[in-house]
């Protein structure tokens, strides 16, 4: 079941896709919810991937259904795992 369910996530394009433009810009579709946000540090929900941006003078610009569009200077993008850091 798992197989299909990872299929079709890829089939409809439901996984969370990132788009940086240098470390100014960061674009992810795909997300769920806004879970911590200050000028430091935001942090983002996706279906199975919690994504956390570090950097300086953050911002989201746009939040909308498909995806939010944060602006700063970035220093680092995380990403774990439902259940522990992605390998």
């Amino acid at each position: 079941m798992e197989r299909w369910t990872e299929w079709g996530r890829k089939w409809f394009h439901l996984q969370p896709m990132l788009h940086v433009a240098g470390n100014q810009e960061l674009r992810i579709e795909n997300c769920r919810h806004i879970l911590e946000y200050n000028d430091i540090r935001i942090v983002i929900q996706t279906q199975d991937l919690q994504i956390s941006v570090w950097g300086k003078s953050l911002q989201v610009d746009t939040y909308a259904t498909d995806g939010v569009l944060i602006h700063g200077t970035l220093q680092s993008i995380e990403l774990e795992q439902r259940g522990g850091r992605c390998k």
